[in-house]
């Protein structure tokens, strides 16, 4: 299934545009949190924005945000999408490795890195350290097997292997998060509602990793 196809079914299935992106943003409340944390002039990037839900939220929260994306059918989906909110974040159709702008706060993604090998993820960690002070991302963990896929393309990895990749870039971790996510998943309800009653005690694994990134003070 492509992205396109992908989002329109997840806006079909939430009932619109605006309980989509509301309901994106109470799921994915671990990463937006942290990006309100650390956005310290409220200057904050999406890179491989997709359907911009997480940028759309922020922009109406009181954030200046920027979205990079490449597949110009997204942005179309995504301009289509901020209509129903008051604000709208900037989007261009650009390659974040030819991106020249400097002073964010904060660079994300949410469900981005998981599609690329060792090389072209350190390389994108630090082109993204290269502009902003902080990386903050997330991905599907392994908790997911690869039928699951929705491009084909994604590495389901460990925590302890995404600490190896991010390891060999310039930046380091200075916190790092996982979460529930997906919600209609009667096997996650399951797992969440467990953690919830024990206090989180449960060494239950969680469907998605995050971290947030900054770069190495020997680096700048």
């Amino acid at each position: 299934m492509g992205f396109s196809n992908y989002y329109q079914k997840e806006i079909e299935r939430y009932g619109g545009n605006k309980k989509y992106v509301l309901a994106k943003a109470k799921e994915k409340q671990p990463l937006l949190s942290r990006i309100k944390k650390y956005a310290n002039n409220k200057k904050i990037i999406e890179a491989g924005a997709g359907s911009s839900s997480n940028s759309i939220y922020l922009a109406n929260e009181g954030y200046d945000v920027t979205c990079l994306e490449l597949d110009n059918n997204m942005i179309d989906l995504a301009k289509d999408i901020s209509k129903s909110f008051p604000k709208q974040p900037r989007y261009l159709n650009k390659d974040i490795m030819d991106f020249k702008e400097k002073n964010f706060s904060v660079c994300f993604s949410h469900g981005v890195l998981e599609h690329f090998d060792n090389k072209k993820t350190i390389g994108l960690i630090n082109k993204q350290l290269e502009f902003s002070d902080y990386l903050i991302f997330s991905i599907p963990s392994d908790f997911f097997k690869q039928r699951q896929a929705i491009n084909g393309d994604e590495r389901f990895l460990s925590a302890k292997q995404w600490k190896e990749i991010i390891s060999l870039s310039n930046g380091r971790i200075i916190e790092s998060f996982s979460y529930f996510y997906d919600p209609d998943s009667f096997k996650l309800w399951i797992l969440k509602l467990l953690s919830k009653l024990t206090f989180g005690g449960l060494p239950i694994k969680k469907p998605y990793l995050g971290f947030v990134v900054k770069k190495n003070v020997y680096n700048t």
